[in-house]
């Protein structure tokens, strides 16, 4: 599954080994990265990119993670589609 991320002009194929987080202000594939000023950082998904692969029954169910560092609840959208 192809996905567009808004903080670059890469494109990423993701399978079912990828995960999106929600952590409530953004959409961030977390399994893959870029370089970007010398540091890797995670793409960020629009919320049109999201409900796109939503409605093409490309996630799974939302489940929510706490995260370990700071102890915020973060929803995870695992892909089931490739």
């Amino acid at each position: 599954m192809e996905v567009k991320a808004t903080n670059t002009k890469q494109k990423f194929n993701c399978t079912t080994k990828d995960k999106i987080m929600d952590n409530g202000s953004c959409y961030q594939l977390i399994t893959q990265s870029f370089m970007s000023n010398w540091s890797e950082t995670a793409p960020v998904i629009s919320e049109k990119e999201f409900n796109r692969l939503k409605s093409l029954g490309a996630l799974s169910e939302p489940y929510e993670k706490v995260s370990p560092m700071t102890g915020i609840t973060l929803t995870m959208y695992n892909f089931i589609k490739e």
